[in-house]
């Protein structure tokens, strides 16, 4: 694996874990704005779209979390706690 994807991928993990401790201590805004660094890293990062979800739904913006898990299904359709999340938005048992 070459130095420059290297750096890629740690940069862009460091961006994730660091997304998930401002969530963890409730920094939201902090925290949506390191994992919008993901995406620009990798737009098919489909736990970077759950994880803006999850924040979304934390702050009552039910239309924005559901457009967020909705973007991580169409990357992965198999994400099964992203499914959960999503019908129970939308109102479907699982």
């Amino acid at each position: 694996m070459s130095n420059d994807i290297k750096n890629m991928f740690s940069n862009e993990l460091d961006h994730i874990e660091l997304g998930k401790f401002y969530f963890l201590n409730n920094k939201y805004d902090e925290a949506v704005s390191e994992f919008k660094k993901v995406l620009e890293i990798n737009p098919a990062n489909a736990e970077t779209y759950y994880n803006i979800g999850l924040i979304r739904e934390s702050s009552n913006q039910m239309g924005e979390a559901r457009e967020m898990y909705s973007k991580a299904l169409a990357v992965k359709p198999d994400y099964k706690i992203v499914r959960v999340r999503l019908n129970k938005l939308i109102g479907i048992k699982s």
